[in-house]
Parts: C-alpha cells; sequence; structure tokens
C-alpha cells in the first residue's frame, strides 16, 4: 500500500466513521431500546415538497434536512478523486456515492427510521457535487492529482466503507445485548 493509499484511506475511514455517527441510531435509542419504527418514503420528491410546504414537518427544518442531505456525501465525492485516479471519473464516483447512500437508507429501513427516495437523492447529488469541487480543484491544482493508478483502487473506499458497517453493527449489537 502506497503512503497515498494509506493517508486516503484513513481519512476516508475517519469522515465514514462521522457519517456512521450521524445517519446510524442515537446511542440513547440504542440504551433505551427506543428505536423508531421504520418509515419507508418512496415517492420522489414528496419528503422534501412537505418539508418546503410544512415549516413544522418533524425534522430538523427546511435547510438542515435539505441542505444537510445534500452536503453528507459531498465530502466523499470531494475525496475520492483527490486520493484514487480510478475515482477520476464522475460516473465510478457518483456510483459509489450513490452504493454508499442506498446502503445508509436500507440500514436506517432495518435499524428504525426514515428511509427515503429523497434522501438517496439528496445525498447522490451530494457526492456528485463533492465530484465537482474535487475535479475544480485538480484543474487548478494538477500537482495534487494521484500520480498513477495502482491496481483494484475501489477497494480500498469500499473496505472503509465496509468495516464502518460491521463496527457500528457490532457495537449496536453489543450495546443492545445481542452478542
Amino acid at each position: 500500500m502506497r503512503r497515498r493509499d494509506f493517508c486516503g484511506a484513513a481519512v476516508l475511514l475517519l469522515y465514514l466513521l462521522c457519517v456512521g455517527l450521524v445517519t446510524g441510531p442515537s446511542l440513547y435509542q440504542l440504551l433505551a431500546g427506543s428505536l423508531p419504527a421504520p418509515r419507508l418514503e418512496l415517492v420522489p420528491f414528496a419528503d422534501i415538497a412537505a418539508v418546503l410546504n410544512d415549516p413544522a414537518s418533524p425534522g430538523l427544518g427546511v435547510f438542515a434536512n435539505i441542505a444537510g442531505n445534500a452536503a453528507l456525501l459531498a465530502p466523499l465525492g470531494f475525496l475520492l478523486p483527490l486520493f484514487w485516479r480510478y475515482f477520476g471519473r464522475a460516473r465510478r464516483t457518483i456510483l459509489f456515492g450513490f452504493g454508499v447512500s442506498l446502503s445508509i437508507e436500507l440500514i436506517q429501513l432495518v435499524a428504525g427510521g426514515v428511509t427515503s427516495v429523497d434522501d438517496l437523492l439528496l445525498n447522490t447529488l451530494g457526492a456528485a457535487a463533492g465530484f465537482a469541487l474535487a475535479k475544480l480543484l485538480l484543474c487548478a491544482c494538477p500537482r495534487l492529482a494521484p500520480a498513477r493508478q495502482g491496481r483494484a483502487e475501489w477497494a480500498y473506499p469500499l473496505a472503509c466503507w465496509l468495516a464502518v458497517i460491521v463496527s457500528a453493527t457490532a457495537s449496536d449489537l453489543l450495546l443492545l445485548g445481542g452478542l
């Protein structure tokens, strides 16, 4: 593993751990055993319209809900092309961001919470925006671009995300007394 790969994996792992903490059930919910009932929202833009039209809708408000979902995976879209040449193409980075967002939504469906198509769309849009910012930075400062592509570069970010999922699941089960 090259030093740049190691640094990229370390930064990405730290970021993804934060994403897992923000999107997963809270420690209080786990300890109190009060996980919310899962709710599935499959109509595109329904949650966004509800938040925009009803200021009293549940959640953190209009800005936090929409901007927060868009901003959640922007760092992912930004970091991937900076550290790994494989993710220098928009399609690969956006698909990876979509996969991370989809896994978050599926985990929320199982663990309790709202699983929403709108969150999936906004998270993916955020990853695309992060990618665009990274490409602008790489055009302005080409020395930051990864020099060469190693074999199976896609595996580093995937391994980081899987490590976060496995560690979060194990810790949740331990807290709930399941193991």
